[in-house]
């Protein structure tokens, strides 16, 4: 239906440039502006707010980015996008009229262009009844990182993910992404025996969807759902960053939560999965090693500008004979901790078992440490089970 151009809109400006975005949202003074950085989180507010338009930033204005951006239409397909693009080629608006946005301009954006896209807008509007159903939820990404080897990320990952499984009560709607492409062991860690694994996701890019997705996930015992690592660390080549992009927007809409465990360090495809998160369990041993290597990719992370309230300290392998000061700790990593887990020798065990010890050992001090992680990250009802005080980790 259309609207008089001087009645408000929901208004959605997503962009990577922190500049322009607020250039954009200068602009549209009297409107109702959503601001998002990336394709994720713009998602997230496509399904949560309402909206009426999308403004796409310079920082989309390549084939990628429209290509990206186009995912939008996965979950509103009659939403209105317009691209504003700076140095505008052949190619990218040729990219954008394929995937379908309504309109693409030239930057820097000024009040005129603004007046003109939202008259256009309301044009077509005007001739094109919408009839659609937007998504009404979107998964939420869960992403386990340590920039340390045997830190307990792997540990931390499958038993969170279980425990979501358990918790939710609906198993089926939980996935594990085994991101680690070179050494991934979620698999391992799980008993899953997979069959297909995200090297036969790459190798069928062109036609992957999400029919042919679900077909290469294994099933654990539980309900939930995996998707494998390559099976050879020299198969890790093949899956690009374009492939774990395409592969998490898809497993986004397929499940309610996606669980992600990702490499020790900070390549194009962990950073890919971060810049996508919604919530970052950064997993840190209680070790100087650990800690010096986690205020190292902190440092990467603010270099890049990554929103830091999306990440949760989590302690890992706490007991009474560690050394390391805990407020020193979280003044030198800037973070607060959120959650600790336990030294427990029942975790090797259960890790030698191949089941997570939230299933094998559930009335154990560290099955309660991991659920406590898991309500950082549950959606809906919270746990039974109340917090430990925070001081309360080396009683």
């Amino acid at each position: 239906m259309a609207t008089d151009l001087d009645s408000t809109r929901s208004i959605l400006v997503v962009d990577t440039d922190t500049a322009a975005m607020d250039a954009a949202v200068s602009l549209l003074d009297g409107h109702k502006v959503y601001q998002a950085r990336n394709i994720s989180d713009a998602q997230r507010k496509l399904v949560e707010e309402g909206i009426e338009l999308a403004v796409i930033g310079p920082g989309f204005a390549h084939e990628a980015g429209v290509n990206e951006a186009s995912l939008l239409l996965d979950i509103q397909p009659s939403l209105p996008i317009v691209l504003v693009a700076d140095g505008l080629t052949t190619d990218v608006l040729r990219a954008a009229i394929r995937v379908g946005f309504k309109d693409v301009i030239d930057a820097p954006l000024n009040q005129s262009k603004i007046d003109s896209m939202l008259q256009h807008i309301e044009r077509a509007e005007a001739m094109v009844a919408p009839d659609f159903k937007p998504k009404t939820k979107i998964g939420k990404v869960i992403t386990i990182m340590s920039p340390k080897g045997g830190a307990g990320k792997t540990m931390t990952s499958s038993n969170v993910g279980l425990s979501l499984a358990m918790m939710s009560g609906t198993p089926e709607r939980v996935v594990i992404m085994d991101a680690d492409l070179q050494f991934g062991d979620i698999c391992i860690s799980l008993q899953v025996e997979p069959q297909h694994t995200i090297v036969d996701a790459a190798r069928d890019i062109d036609k992957l969807d999400e029919q042919l997705l679900d077909s290469l996930l294994a099933t654990h015992v539980s309900g939930m759902r995996v998707l494998s690592a390559p099976l050879e660390p020299s198969l890790a080549d093949e899956v690009s960053t374009q492939v774990v992009v395409k592969t998490l927007g898809m497993l986004k809409r397929m499940f309610d939560y996606v669980v992600i465990d990702t490499a020790p360090f900070l390549d194009e495809p962990v950073l890919s999965i971060l810049e996508r998160s919604d919530v970052v369990l950064l997993v840190v041993d209680m070790d100087l090693p650990a800690v010096k290597n986690a205020k190292l990719a902190l440092d990467t992370l603010k270099l890049i500008k990554f929103p830091f309230e999306k990440i949760k300290l989590i302690l890992n392998r706490v007991n009474s004979k560690a050394r390391l000061d805990i407020d020193e700790l979280e003044r030198s990593l800037g973070l607060e901790v959120q959650a600790a887990i336990s030294s427990d020798k029942l975790v090797p065990r259960a890790v030698n078992e191949g089941e997570p010890v939230v299933s094998l050992y559930p009335r154990s001090r560290v099955a309660k440490d991991l659920r406590n992680v898991t309500s950082l990250v549950l959606d809906g009802d919270a746990m039974d089970e109340p917090q430990e005080e925070k001081r309360g980790w080396f009683r």
